[in-house]
């Protein structure tokens, strides 16, 4: 899909960007809508990545939110306290890089410490930031699961 001006782009693909001494990071340009995209950051609960959510998906956590009954009022109170508090708000500057915010890495640090190269992985509608050799590693414990859905959906 070729993003159009209020079109989210379909996040493919794997790219490795260098994250600078000032912590940005180049997107790349097929993953850019405009030249103000704005991006939430957040750790993944696993501590080895950070999601990279466009706004609408942002958002669309807490639509899901709201929806679920089965999440009761005080869950969802402190669910919003931790994840909406956590998330970091980026606006990609006129060459296309964001800041990682210094806060980020350092909680990152005991796991994946994002530091030198950085592997941009595409995930449909978000994308993720990971390490190199973490990527790797995660990339070929995920094969078998990725070659029996392959399989299952007819690729």
């Amino acid at each position: 899909m070729t993003p159009t001006q209020n079109s989210t782009p379909v996040f493919s693909g794997e790219f490795c960007h260098a994250l600078d001494v000032k912590n940005r990071l180049t997107i790349p340009a097929r993953w850019r809508v405009s030249d103000a995209d704005e991006f939430h950051l957040i750790a993944d609960r696993s501590g080895q990545f950070v999601k990279v959510m466009p706004p609408e998906q942002f958002r669309a956590v807490g639509d899901k939110l709201a929806s679920n009954p089965a999440i009761t009022p005080k869950d969802r109170k402190m669910f919003v306290h931790l994840f909406f508090s956590k998330a970091m708000h980026v606006v990609l500057d006129k060459q296309g890089r964001m800041v990682v915010p210094e806060e980020l890495i350092k909680e990152l640090a005991k796991n994946a410490r994002l530091q030198g190269d950085v592997m941009l992985v595409g995930a449909y509608d978000t994308f993720e930031l990971w390490t190199p050799a973490l990527w790797s590693a995660t990339r070929e414990a995920e094969l078998s699961t990725f070659e029996r859905v392959a399989d299952l959906i007819g690729l």
